[in-house]
Parts: C-alpha cells; structure tokens; sequence
C-alpha cells in the first residue's frame, strides 16, 4: 500500500461514483419516478462510503509507519479487530462501523494526514438532515414493508440538505488540506 496508489485511487473512485450521482439525477430530472428517487439516494451513499473509505486508505497509506497513527486509529482505518480463536492464536475480523460516527472518523484521519486545522460543522440544520438522510437511504436499501420504498417531499429535501451539507464539508475539507500542505511546504 502506498499513498500515489491510494490517491489515484482516490480519484478513480470518486470519479466513478461521482458520475453514477450525475446520472440519477439527470434520469430523476426527466423521469421523477419513486425509482428515480430511490436510485439517486443509493448512488449518493455508494459516493459518500466510497470516498469515505478511500480517505481513510490514503490516511493510512500515508501515516501508517509514522507516530501521528494510534493503534487504536490504524485498527479503525483498517476497519479490523482482533479476537483469540478456540486454539488461542490471535484471528482478525472485520468491523462495520456505524455510518456518521465513521465518516467523522475518516474526515479526522484525513485532517491528521495533511496536518489540517477543521472541524466538521455538526450542530447545523445539514447535519440533522444527514442523520435523517442516513435513516432514509437505510429504510430504502433495507425495506421492511412497501412503505419504506416511498420517498415524500420531505425525504426529498431532507436528502438534497444532507448533500449540500456533504459537499460543502468535503470542499472545507480539501481546503482546510490544502491550505495546510501550502504552509507545511513553506516551512521546509
């Protein structure tokens, strides 16, 4: 693993999912079908996962023989934990993590990678849509009855306030990273 991969990577998937976004709504635009909904809501997860995992790879491609990394961060970055089998060697498994919870995770990480000052607005009205947004996409993508696959206007724009407050972090983000590789780059 090494950061160029990880940041071509990075680009590659962001690039891909970025496109699949575009897609759902130029579909959703000509066709505002419940399907359209429920399409444009998973292709914008898969992008905010997606990316979310790639930061947290180019974090630990970056950081992980350096003493900026925890243990306790690298395990959560490789998203593993660590159990004792029935023969008492040690055996990993993988972890699933809460969805906002880690993507905070990854925005810190990334932050600690470049040396950046930021902190993810989290008392705004786009977080509280976020949170409802992640209710949303879980009800869509694990349905339990015909109701959960019905998007209602305030579904609609709890969703479009959860994307505008994930693309306006992920740009003071990037910003924040930039401006701190700028000052680190003039101080050597």
């Amino acid at each position: 693993m090494n950061r160029a991969d990880e940041v071509d990577r990075l680009k590659d998937i962001f690039r891909i999912l970025n496109e699949d976004v575009d897609e759902a709504l130029a579909y959703g635009r000509s066709n505002p079908t419940q399907f359209a909904h429920r399409s444009l809501v998973r292709a914008h997860f898969a992008l905010i996962e997606g990316l979310s995992f790639q930061l947290r790879q180019v974090t630990l491609a970056s950081l992980i023989d350096t003493d900026f990394l925890t243990s306790a961060e690298i395990a959560l970055l490789r998203e593993e934990r660590y159990s004792i089998d029935s023969n008492g060697n040690p055996k990993t498994q993988e972890v699933f993590n809460s969805f906002l919870p880690s993507l905070l995770f990854s925005i810190r990480c990334y932050l600690k990678n470049h040396g950046a000052s930021y902190q993810v607005n989290t008392t705004c009205d786009g977080w509280l849509s976020m949170q409802k947004a992640v209710k949303i996409r879980n009800r869509v993508t694990h349905p339990k009855n015909v109701e959960s696959l019905e998007l209602s206007d305030q579904d609609l724009k709890n969703f479009r306030d959860a994307a505008v407050w994930w693309k306006n972090t992920m740009l003071e983000m990037f910003s924040a990273c930039s401006d701190a590789d700028e000052y680190w780059r003039s101080k050597h």
